[in-house]
């Protein structure tokens, strides 16, 4: 389901909300630029490619809106994304729950003198006419993610008490264990 609206001019204002399992892919952002346009809704983690090999769970969705327009003569896209994804722990390989909470300023350039006098935005170079909302989007949060994902707690601190409760249980069973006094003797040589 998408809705639109427009203001009186058409020129100044175009909104959309996108409730599709997509955003539209491959958009021109100066016309956008110059419509002043807004896009938010939902996007699911299955449609990003790079980001679903980097998950555990693609099921799942992120909120993002992202707004259009001009400072002076650039083009300037900003936007936040808030979501959560599941990462895979590098110390205990378990499920890690990551939250998002991204806010990003982009400005259009065409060369990377042109990205060099920017003060308080990120350079997006754009080669054509249009760019891949989704790739950018995608880029956002794989930027945002950790090298090394892991719980705060010490994971293997951790298992490792889970782990003796369980070896403790172990050891009542050689208690209980008929031929622990065998051993016993075995050990002294008597």
């Amino acid at each position: 389901m998408r809705r639109c609206a427009f203001d009186a001019t058409d020129s100044y204002l175009y909104y959309c909300t996108v409730m599709s399992d997509k955003f539209p892919d491959l958009i021109d952002p100066l016309l956008f630029a110059e419509r002043r346009s807004a896009l938010s809704g939902e996007l699911k983690i299955a449609v990003l490619e790079r980001l679903s090999d980097s998950v555990v769970d693609r099921g799942g969705s992120v909120s993002v809106g992202i707004e259009f327009g001009k400072e002076g003569k650039r083009v300037v896209i900003s936007g936040h994304i808030e979501g959560t994804v599941e990462l895979e722990c590098q110390s205990c390989l378990q499920m890690l729950a990551w939250p998002l909470d991204i806010d990003f300023k982009l400005a259009v350039v065409a060369s990377l003198q042109e990205a060099k006098q920017l003060d308080d935005c990120e350079p997006l170079m754009l080669d054509g006419d249009t760019i891949s909302l989704n790739a950018l989007i995608e880029d956002e949060i794989l930027l945002a993610l950790p090298d090394y994902p892991r719980h705060e707690h010490d994971c293997l601190a951790h298992n490792r008490s889970e782990d003796a409760d369980y070896h403790a249980t172990d050891s009542q069973i050689k208690v209980n264990n008929p031929f622990s006094v065998l051993a016993k003797l075995k050990k002294t040589g008597d």
